[in-house]
């Protein structure tokens, strides 16, 4: 499920003109003709090719104006997408910043102290979601929490996982914690109701899924002895019976509407089953749309249901724990220049 891109052609000129008319010209004999005759036909014949050629060079000029110039908005979407560029970009750089080995060894120290020692060694953008009493919601990570972790050589993003675990079992706050990334690039971190209020839209490509080969198990029968007399019994005309039997019985496949449903309901109950408006949830919704799937919901989610594309495939880790799909991304090793606290 992943978007498609769209490369405009340009479009090639075929030579035609005078040159290939007066071959053709060449091939009729013009002995028996009169020479001065002959010569105020071509003359005129030549006159007559020039502004023939002058009027083919004018139309294609303005057929290729007409045809290149909507060939210009691709360059103007492309302009439009800058910033997400940059937004992917600040992404793809905060990963590998937070792919450092870090060793850590704490004991009752406020989280808040480990963010931000997290944050200094990696030099990663880290948006921590901290409880505030002023604030009008009441969500979020307490900074006085103590925390005791000892770790040796973690990728930062699995530390950092490990950190909000342990922080959400002594808090207990009725909502687990995750991360995520903003619309600017940068690591937001906190209970799922708070990110739940960062939310995008993306449009998943599930053709693939609900095309269905076939199984043609009730092939007809054929029958050579019948076949054989009735070649026998001869005589012209037609009649006779079909040598072919349980020849009609109609396939049983389900609609593309029902796979959609079936698909839909396969990722409502495996991924952030509790963050689905079908479940009561406020965190992300389906809409089915042809052969499309319509996911508004927080990164976190977008990220469980196809990971990250500007990520590596073989540093994205997809298991399933307590039937629900857990999608874990791994720190890349070219980065992993380690970083300590004692």
């Amino acid at each position: 499920m992943k978007p498609q891109v769209h490369t405009a052609h340009g479009i090639n000129a075929v030579p035609t003109g005078p040159n290939r008319c007066r071959q053709t010209f060449s091939n009729h004999p013009a002995e028996t003709h009169n020479p001065i005759l002959l010569e105020s036909i071509m003359s005129t014949t030549r006159t007559t090719l020039q502004t023939a050629a002058s009027v083919a060079l004018l139309a294609g000029a303005a057929f290729a104006f007409i045809a290149i110039t909507p060939m210009t908005q691709p360059t103007i979407a492309a302009t439009q997408m800058d910033d997400d560029a940059y937004t992917r970009q600040a992404k793809r750089d905060n990963l590998r910043l937070m792919s450092k080995a870090i060793t850590l060894d704490v004991v009752d120290q406020p989280v808040e102290d480990v963010f931000r020692f997290l944050a200094d060694v990696t030099g990663a953008d880290l948006e921590p979601i901290y409880l505030d009493n002023n604030a009008t919601s009441a969500e979020g990570i307490d900074r006085e929490t103590l925390i005791t972790l000892k770790a040796t050589n973690v990728p930062a993003i699995a530390l950092l996982e490990r950190i909000l675990d342990r922080t959400n079992r002594i808090e207990q706050p009725g909502d687990d914690y995750t991360w995520q990334f903003t619309d600017s690039g940068s690591i937001e971190f906190g209970p799922k109701s708070e990110l739940n209020r960062n939310q995008r839209l993306e449009i998943y490509d599930i053709a693939d899924l609900l095309f269905i080969v076939p199984t043609f198990d009730n092939a007809p029968q054929f029958n050579l002895q019948s076949a054989i007399q009735q070649g026998r019994g001869g005589g012209g005309g037609g009649g006779g019976t079909s040598p072919f039997s349980n020849s009609n019985d109609d396939i049983d496949t389900t609609s593309d509407a029902e796979r959609a449903a079936q698909i839909q309901n396969l990722i409502e109950t495996t991924i952030e089953p509790d963050q689905w408006a079908n479940a009561g949830g406020d965190g992300a919704s389906i809409t089915i749309y042809g052969d499309n799937f319509i996911v508004t919901a927080p990164d976190y989610v977008h990220r469980q249901i196809d990971g990250y594309d500007f990520w590596p495939s073989r540093l994205t880790q997809v298991r399933f724990k307590d039937g629900q799909r857990d999608v874990r991304i791994k720190g890349d090793p070219k980065y992993r220049k380690t970083k300590s606290r004692p």
